[in-house]
This record gives C-alpha cells, sequence and structure tokens, in this order.
C-alpha cells in the first residue's frame, strides 16, 4: 500500500479503514437523556432513536473532559468518548446521579468497523445495508443486515469523506472487517485517513486539545448548541461564547515549500515569543506540502490574516480550524 494510492481510495472510492481509538458507554433508565442533557454541550434531550449528536461533557469550569459522540436508541444512549476515558467519564457522570433513574455501564465488548470514501454509502448498499442511502445526516443510524451480520450502521460527523462506522461486538467485529476485505472493499493506512483529518482541520481530544481546553479553543462550532437547556459549565462556556474571547484557538498551519517535515511538539514562534507546540502534523495528501494543527494565542489569530509564525525557524501560515 502506498500514502498516495490510499488517498485516492478515500477521496475517490471507498476502503476499510482504521477506525478510531474510543471506549464506549451505555446510559439506561428513564432519565438518561434529562440526565445526560444537563452534562454535555450538544442537544441530546428529544433526540428520536436513529439520530445522534456529538458535543463536549464538560466540569463546572467549563473545561472539556471528553468529546463524545452519542447515538440515541429505543431504550438507551450510547456514547463514544476517546479511549481511556471511560471510567474516569462513569465517575464523573456518578458524582451528579442523586434522584435520577439512570444507569451507567461500560461497553467495553463494542467495537466498530470503518468504511470512507465517496462510494462507501453506494459499496455498502450494494452489499446489503440498503439503509445506508438513508443516513444522511451526521450521526444518524440504523440497524442492518450486512454479509450476514447485524450490525448498526453510524454515518458519521466531522469526517472529510463520507464515512460509515459499523458498530459491532468486539470478538464480530474483525471477522466483519475481513469479510468486508474479501467482498472487494480495499484497505487504506491509517497515514491516509490521519493526513486528511489533518487537512480538513479536525482535532481530536488527547491529540490535540485536552480537559484544559474550553470548548470554543477547539473551532468545533457544532459541538455546542448555546440554545438548549442548562448544563455543567454552560455559564462559563457561554460567557466566552458571547464576548468572543478565548483565550487560544485551534488553526492549520501550512509550511513553507520544501519545509522538511515537521514533528509534533515542535515549538511555534509568534513575533519571536512562545505559541505553543504543533499538536498534528503530517504531509498534505494534495500538495504534499507539511501542514499541522496547533492551538494558537488569541493575539496570533487577532493579527490574520498578515501573522506569521514560525518553526524551526522557517514561516508558516495559518488558518483557524475545527472542521
Amino acid at each position: 500500500m502506498s500514502f498516495e494510492r490510499d488517498v485516492e481510495l478515500l477521496t475517490t472510492g471507498a476502503a476499510l479503514c482504521e477506525p478510531p481509538r474510543a471506549s464506549r458507554l451505555e446510559l439506561m433508565g428513564p432519565d438518561r437523556e434529562r440526565f445526560f442533557g444537563g452534562m454535555v454541550s450538544a442537544a441530546v434531550e428529544g433526540l428520536p432513536p436513529g439520530r445522534g449528536a456529538f458535543g463536549f461533557i464538560t466540569d463546572v469550569r467549563g473545561r472539556i473532559l471528553a468529546s463524545a459522540t452519542v447515538l440515541t436508541l429505543e431504550d438507551r444512549l450510547w456514547l463514544e468518548i476517546p479511549r481511556g476515558r471511560g471510567r474516569t467519564i462513569i465517575e464523573h457522570l456518578e458524582k451528579y446521579i442523586v434522584t435520577d433513574q439512570v444507569e451507567i455501564l461500560p461497553l467495553g465488548d463494542m467495537a466498530s468497523v470503518r468504511v470512507a470514501g465517496p462510494k462507501s454509502r453506494e459499496v455498502l448498499a450494494d452489499l446489503g445495508a440498503a439503509a445506508a442511502r438513508d443516513l444522511t445526516k451526521p450521526w444518524s443510524h440504523t440497524q442492518v443486515e450486512i454479509l450476514d451480520y447485524q450490525t448498526r450502521l453510524v454515518r458519521e460527523g466531522h469526517s472529510p469523506v463520507p464515512t460509515f462506522s459499523l458498530w459491532q461486538s468486539s470478538a464480530i467485529a474483525p471477522l466483519m472487517a475481513e469479510d468486508l476485505a474479501e467482498a472487494g472493499i480495499p484497505q487504506a493506512g491509517s497515514e491516509a485517513t490521519e493526513a486528511l483529518r489533518i487537512e480538513h482541520g479536525h482535532p481530536l481530544w488527547g491529540v490535540d486539545y485536552d480537559d484544559s481546553n474550553l470548548p470554543q479553543e477547539t473551532g468545533i462550532e457544532d459541538a455546542v448548541d448555546y440554545e438548549k437547556g442548562c448544563y455543567l459549565g454552560q455559564e462559563i462556556v457561554a460567557r466566552i461564547h458571547y464576548r468572543g474571547q478565548p483565550a487560544r484557538k485551534m488553526c492549520r498551519l501550512v509550511f513553507e515549500s520544501g519545509h522538511l517535515p515537521v514533528a509534533t511538539g515542535a515549538a511555534i514562534k509568534f513575533d519571536g515569543r512562545s505559541a505553543g507546540t504543533v499538536t498534528s502534523a503530517c504531509k498534505s495528501p494534495g500538495s504534499g506540502t507539511p501542514i499541522g494543527l496547533a492551538l494558537l494565542p488569541r493575539r496570533a489569530v487577532e493579527a490574520l490574516p498578515d501573522a506569521r509564525l514560525q518553526v524551526d525557524g522557517r514561516n508558516v501560515r495559518f488558518e483557524p480550524a475545527g472542521g
């Protein structure tokens, strides 16, 4: 496999690709939506079964404890959060259960298989999952049968190309992936999917931001619903939104043509002063030029479009990210 071939597959066809490194939780009980709605920045109360949302689980200071994809099923909520955050988030949520009838459980036996690319919808439909054609809204999902496997098909959001995840038990998921490959879906390497993510400007929790950051700093605008009811940390998040003054902002970096590959963690300078580090880096899947992501201070972002950064003594262009 080559990087160029994988990029072409993902941007013109369909390919199996590495799923996100994730932990999954399940919320059950009659108060699950109301309770979790008070803990997350996305609007989840009233979502009908088959719909979903993406938001941030925040603490009382508005800091992001985890990103969270929420899927609404008939009698439960399924959450996908960054790997390794399961126990922390369960303990955090359980602290706020008073009289709520809600139970929070790990879904450790759940995994996913991922198919991405502009032809992924028709490829999945041809293999039996005709419902893929109806999943047009981000985070919409349904139960399907594909190659004799019963699985939950999820239309992902925030993807540079149409992407579907098939949620399956962790014991069955590898077998299903093998059968999909035998059915003719090629495999794309993680280098290509990561490059497309960075070029798209989408940051990841634990890679580009963490629990020291506020929602607005990520640039993921649709992760916060400013018209929903109260949730933990909402007052701080809303105040920053209406004042429009996050301390930092996620930005996409474009290095000079001919610049050597840049390592994550490389120091960034703005006006000769420290301005953070490169959090993700790769070569552009389009131009081959080095690109990256970084959280930059407000003074740098406010200086756009004339601002210039330096990494390793070379000039860097940048623009707000958060796709």
